[in-house]
């Protein structure tokens, strides 16, 4: 073997460690064996909101941050209440298992109740689906509107 392939060889197997180890994203968090979420209450309604929803208060406990988690989101998929950390979490843009920017208003994933794990990393909480898709989230101060679902 030259030195040309070994570097070659040691580069993929490298890059395949990292790929299934620690998804981009997530560089020096372990993945594969996630805690689970303390256990929260319910959520009770504060008031309407005036767009016709609900406004709701988080209920979630604090969690160690730069650990996994597993998650799921909500029979409505990102229009369902995220509540971690004590706070809810706004959507700001995701990217596809290929890397591929994830349209998060229309994927599959998105819209539906997704399994995953996921991530906070001070004002940032990173969703990776099971599939390989990862949503970014920044946190949403208070209370938050949320339609009804179907």
């Amino acid at each position: 073997m030259t030195r040309r392939s070994a570097f070659v060889l040691l580069a993929l197997v490298l890059a395949a460690c990292t790929a299934e180890g620690t998804p981009s994203g997530f560089e020096g968090v372990p993945i594969s064996n996630p805690r689970e979420l303390p256990v929260t209450g319910a959520f009770v309604v504060v008031r309407p909101g005036p767009n016709g929803g609900s406004l709701l208060d988080p209920v979630s406990g604090r969690i160690e941050e730069a650990v996994a988690y597993r998650f799921s989101l909500g029979h409505c998929g990102l229009l369902s209440p995220i509540d971690v950390d004590g706070s809810f979490w706004d959507p700001l843009d995701g990217t596809g298992p290929t890397g591929a920017e994830l349209g998060l208003e229309s994927d599959g994933e998105m819209i539906n109740s997704t399994g995953g794990v996921i991530v906070v990393m001070g004002d940032e909480l990173r969703f990776r689906t099971d599939s390989g898709s990862v949503v970014r989230f920044e946190r949403h101060p208070g209370e938050k509107e949320y339609p009804g679902c179907d």
